[in-house]
């Protein structure tokens, strides 16, 4: 019998004031794909979130003070991450993970 696969997307994020874990359980690597890109470019945002307007200069360099931890997306990923830490207080991080689970 084949082997079946389910893909978790978990966005886990906190900040002073608040905190959060979001999940979506997909049943193709593409549509887990589109939301884990979809909550980084969201993150990403200046507008909608503290990373995109603390986090990263106007080139998308990460700014003194934080950290930006991430892999590179191929399709043997069984977990890609996305990241973003601040080294000055371990309550204020924004973590975007997508992993590959089998289905028993």
């Amino acid at each position: 019998m084949e082997k079946q696969y389910a893909y978790l997307v978990i966005f886990d994020w906190s900040t002073e004031d608040n905190l959060g874990i979001e999940t979506n359980l997909y049943s193709t690597r593409e549509k887990a794909m589109e939301k884990f890109d979809e909550y980084i470019e969201e993150e990403s945002d200046a507008e909608l979130s503290w990373v995109g307007s603390e986090v990263f200069d106007e080139n998308g360099e990460v700014n003194d003070g934080y950290s930006l931890r991430t892999n590179e997306d191929t399709d043997a990923d069984v977990e890609l991450f996305w990241e973003v830490t601040d080294d000055t207080n371990a309550y204020k991080y924004s973590i975007i993970r997508l992993r590959k689970m089998e289905i028993q």
